[in-house]
C-alpha cells in the first residue's frame, strides 16, 4: 500500500471516531444525554442561562415575531419524532416549555 493511501485510511479512521464522538456529545453540565424528565425540570421564569448551563445550546431555534418571542428546540432522543421546546421571552426569561413535534419526521419536503 502506497504512502498515500495510508494517510487517507488514517484521515479517514480520524474522521470515523469524530463522528463516533460527536454522536455522544452531551452539551450542558448533566454529564449525559437529557431526557425528557431532565427538561420537564424548566420552569417559567427561570433564566435562559440557567437552561444554557444545564442543557447546552439548542439544536436550532426560531422566532415568533407576534409574541417576541425566541423557541429553543432540543433533540433529546434521534429514534423519536418528539423534542422538547424552550419559549424565551425578549429579558431572557422562561415563558413556557414542553414536548412538539420533531419537524425533521416530515422527510423531505415536496416543491408541489
Amino acid at each position: 500500500m502506497s504512502n498515500a493511501c495510508i494517510r487517507w485510511a488514517r484521515l479517514a479512521g480520524l474522521a470515523a471516531v469524530s463522528a463516533v464522538l460527536a454522536a455522544c456529545y452531551t452539551p450542558g453540565n448533566l454529564g449525559r444525554m437529557p431526557t425528557e424528565a431532565d427538561f420537564m425540570t424548566i420552569q417559567p421564569g427561570m433564566s435562559s442561562q440557567e437552561v444554557l448551563a444545564r442543557f447546552g445550546p439548542p439544536t436550532w431555534t426560531f422566532g415568533v415575531r407576534q409574541e417576541n418571542l425566541t423557541i429553543w428546540n432540543y433533540r433529546y432522543y434521534h429514534g423519536d419524532c418528539v423534542i422538547y421546546q424552550v419559549s424565551v421571552r425578549p429579558d431572557g426569561t422562561v415563558r413556557d416549555a414542553g414536548t412538539g413535534y420533531d419537524p425533521a419526521c416530515d422527510g423531505p419536503k415536496s416543491r408541489f
